[in-house]
């Protein structure tokens, strides 16, 4: 390509009936003017080109890092809810867990206490049964007395009959004695 000086000074070889020099030359200026616009806006052109080229490479290292970003945050935010799922689901494991403990201590402790009841209801029935012996027993032996109190009694007085005459001193009968010393201990002197 010819630049616009060269266009200027370019000279052409003389022929006999060849161009009118005056316009020749005017022409050519005239071309070399025009190249030398074109070319400075070529030169303006390639400037905001680069210019363009560099905000371009800006922006797409933007979206490039957006789109990272952006990835990363999707990656971070399945990565949250895995977690958060993890921590629900272990959560609750932990509170089944928690439960199943409360419910077997619950169960054994009613078992316990069902034990009890019946280790407390066999020794009630137990002392039920023995205070009747005892009282079935105590009504017998009351019983036993009653009918041979008359008979002690009788003989008592009999055996004092018989130790009166033997002895010079006063004998008290037996039941007697028991009632006269409490008698005579109440009684001053």
């Amino acid at each position: 390509m010819f630049s616009p000086i060269e266009i200027k000074k370019h000279e052409f070889s003389r022929a006999m009936r060849g161009y009118d020099t005056v316009e020749v030359r005017a022409f050519l200026e005239s071309v070399a003017a025009e190249i030398e616009k074109l070319q400075e806006s070529v030169r303006s052109q390639s400037g905001e080109i680069e210019r363009l080229r560099i905000e371009l490479a800006s922006y797409q290292r933007m979206e490039q890092n957006m789109r990272e970003a952006m990835v990363n945050a999707q990656e971070t935010l399945r990565d949250a809810r895995e977690g958060a799922r993890r921590d629900a689901d272990l959560m609750h494991r932990e509170a089944e867990v928690i439960a199943e403990r409360i419910v077997n201590d619950a169960r054994k402790r009613s078992e316990d206490i069902r034990r009890e009841v019946e280790t407390l209801s066999i020794r009630r029935d137990n002392l039920i049964r023995k205070l009747k012996a005892l009282l079935r027993s105590e009504l017998e032996l009351i019983d036993l007395l009653a009918e041979e109190e008359p008979a002690v009694e009788a003989k008592a007085l009999a055996e004092n009959t018989v130790q009166r005459e033997k002895s010079p001193l006063p004998i008290i009968p037996k039941a007697a004695s028991d009632s006269g010393i409490r008698a005579s201990a109440q009684r001053p002197s």
